[in-house]
């Protein structure tokens, strides 16, 4: 996911602060297999609503996506970024 948003950023011309994504995967093995990847997706800070939504979309639409097998959902979410650090002192 994140070489893909990387791949999208740098061919849109969009310079995001920071990019990651955690992937948490759950299988359910039983007469079929069933599996859940739950994404949290890390855009960083200071993006456009409109930048945000491209890379937001590209990590969804990943290739490895395609490649599984059976039964699989996606579950993406959007990480808030976080408050600015400062030093008060």
């Amino acid at each position: 996911m994140v070489l893909t948003m990387a791949a999208v950023a740098a061919h849109k011309g969009i310079h995001p602060t920071r990019l990651g994504a955690t992937v948490e995967g759950r299988t359910q093995l039983a007469t079929d297999t069933r599996t859940h990847f739950a994404s949290e997706i890390d855009l960083g800070e200071g993006l456009t609503p409109r930048e945000e939504r491209i890379l937001f979309n590209a990590a969804r639409q990943c290739e490895v996506h395609k490649m599984l097998h059976g039964t699989v959902t996606f579950e993406e979410r959007r990480l808030e970024p976080s408050l600015p650090l400062h030093d008060d002192g």
